[in-house]
């Protein structure tokens, strides 16, 4: 491979918390004196997702792509996949680095090492992967400068330990881990100060935040201590589990002007032996009073619900009683996912499938329900007025995001990443068409 000269590129599939750590890598590039560029860089980091088998497939389609665009560099794969399946990596002629989740945060400074010593790396593969199940350090990867979101995320928990039946994500992230108080504060104010107006607080398992702190602490507890500091920005919260949305946390969303109103909470069934199968803790009946009681409480919140289709022995009646809640439910848009067998969990041998014909065909429903559910909230939300965050122009309009995850069109422009009062107006397409609030 050629000698390392003073480029980068960076690609992430997955979840937020991807993102961030993406972000992440790249700021800190930039600041050790490198420079992003999206064809014949010399180094070329790619972060995988494996939480479904196609995400481990595009990983290694999105690897083999970037040995294609970048002739010659040096060939960084990281991220879930690399954890999990460092072989099917290694395997690619061209990669020469899997790195792991316990030295992700590394990898800036193992990068800049390489430069500054102005060495050429071997063709074959290195290595960088731990047990994570034993990691038990949170490795916050700060950023020095601005994000190029309009709203930022900030990664404030990793891992997790519920050891859902399907789920990969504990032995591809480990066990639950916390950024303690003082450097979210720290970050989040640097954001605000930064020019940015609202921040989504983000994590694997964000309803663990704070269990593994010294001493323990809640999620409420950091929100109460962030919402105190002057000049706080806005706060949205990523997904959190139902068992871990508490009467004391809806309250605080309910009464706190700096919270967004919008919850992502995960059904994944509305089946009770479904969900006993899956290993999730609560039953439908628990998850239809949870979010009737936060829509009672908080009329325009949105909620987002995560659905799982074809789990195996999923009946016809199962999926009929998912359906039946979903439809009964105050809720504003669906995450529909396809179940996906993953090697090395608990259901991954499990001899009754759901045809692949049938759970297409079950998805797609639920996804038109969404649908209809989306269209329903955006509707419903003509005549309010709500504050939302300027997230770009397109030549009439500006778009941006209101609290309760509107999208909305406002004629002019109007300066990115600023927060300012909107009436909704009207409601076409894909968004809703408002007006400057007097």
């Amino acid at each position: 491979m050629k000698t390392i000269d003073q480029t980068f590129a960076i690609q992430t599939l997955g979840c937020k918390v991807n993102q961030y750590e993406s972000e992440a890598i790249a700021c800190n590039l930039v600041e050790k004196g490198l420079t992003a560029q999206s064809q014949n860089a010399a180094i070329a980091i790619i972060n995988t997702c494996t939480v479904t088998q196609k995400a481990g497939m595009q990983s290694r389609q999105l690897i083999r792509q970037a040995i294609r665009n970048h002739p010659g560099a040096l060939i960084i794969a990281t991220g879930c996949h690399a954890q999990v399946n460092p072989g099917d990596i290694q395997s690619i002629e061209g990669v020469h680095w899997v790195v792991g989740h316990a030295f992700k945060h590394t990898l800036p400074d193992r990068i800049c090492q390489l430069f500054n010593a102005r060495m050429v790396c071997s063709d074959q593969p290195e290595i960088f992967i731990s047990n994570i199940l034993e990691h038990t350090t949170f490795n916050h990867m700060a950023m020095s400068h601005l994000q190029k979101r309009s709203r930022p995320v900030l990664k404030i928990q990793d891992g997790c330990h519920s050891f859902c039946s399907y789920c990969i994500v504990p032995y591809a992230r480990g066990p639950s881990r916390s950024l303690p108080v003082v450097d979210v504060v720290n970050a989040v104010t640097t954001l605000k100060s930064s020019g940015y107006h609202e921040t989504i607080l983000s994590g694997i398992h964000l309803g663990m935040y704070g269990r593994d702190l010294d001493p323990p602490i809640q999620l409420i507890d950091l929100l109460q201590q962030l919402v105190s500091v002057p000049d706080c920005p806005r706060i949205r919260l990523s997904s959190i589990e139902p068992i871990e949305i508490t009467d004391q946390l809806v309250r605080f969303i309910q009464q706190t002007p700096r919270m967004c109103h919008h919850l992502h909470i995960p059904l994944q069934s509305g089946d009770n032996a479904v969900l006993k199968h899956m290993n999730r803790h609560y039953t439908p009946q628990f998850f239809q009073g949870l979010v009737e009681n936060i829509h009672n409480r908080i009329p325009d919140i949105a909620i987002g619900i995560d659905v799982l289709v074809g789990f195996p022995g999923e009946s016809n009646l199962a999926f009929e009683n998912t359906f039946s809640l979903l439809e009964h439910l105050p809720a504003a848009y669906f995450h529909v996912f396809p179940f996906s067998r993953r090697a090395g969990t608990h259901i991954a041998d499990n001899l009754d499938p759901v045809p692949v014909e049938t759970i297409k065909a079950r998805a797609k429903a639920i996804r038109e329900l969404g649908k209809r559910k989306r269209l329903a909230f955006y509707q419903a939300s003509i005549g309010q007025e709500q504050w939302a965050v300027v997230e770009s122009f397109d030549g009439k309009y500006s778009k941006g995001l209101t609290g309760n995850y509107i999208p909305v069109r406002i004629l002019g422009k109007f300066e990115k990443h600023v927060m300012i009062p909107v009436y909704l107006k009207d409601f076409v397409g894909e968004s809703v068409l408002s007006e400057l609030s007097r």
